[in-house]
């Protein structure tokens, strides 16, 4: 009986890590596919309403922060998910491997939207994985 509970707690724990995989994958990949045409607005809308060069700088440089701990996230969880599913036969690394070059891609400067792109389609995978976990609880 505790073996049970025990086997549905590992499964509960799995399904539950790819389920943020893939919102998390889909969410920060769109983001990161948008974050150059948002830099430019921000540049320029900031650039025209302060007229101050120190805090259009400003701006941007917390906004390529955000995105740059966006990235290395994606690269964590892709690390993370490859560990974790190591062993089960119900998730291919695909999606992970996905994650961990999209994350290092997206931080090379000027290929962010590359990383976002890679992002999305593990995003996509993680989410017909979720098929699997539902198919054999």
């Amino acid at each position: 009986m505790i073996a049970i509970q025990i086997f549905k707690e590992i499964r509960m724990k799995t399904n539950t890590l790819a389920r943020v995989n893939a919102i998390f994958g889909l969410i920060s990949g769109i983001v990161l596919l948008l974050a150059p045409v948002v830099m430019f607005m921000i540049a320029v809308g900031a650039a025209a309403a302060t007229e101050d060069s120190d805090a259009t700088v400003g701006v941007l440089t917390i906004f390529s922060i955000i995105l740059s701990l966006v990235k290395i996230a994606i690269l964590v969880l892709g690390i993370v998910a490859i560990v974790y599913y190591k062993d089960d036969e119900r998730v291919t690394p695909a999606p992970s491997v996905l994650f961990i070059v999209g994350g290092a891609v997206g931080l090379i400067p000027f290929l962010g939207w590359v990383g976002g792109i890679l992002t999305i389609i593990g995003g996509s995978l993680y989410f017909g994985l979720l098929k699997k976990f539902d198919v054999q609880e």
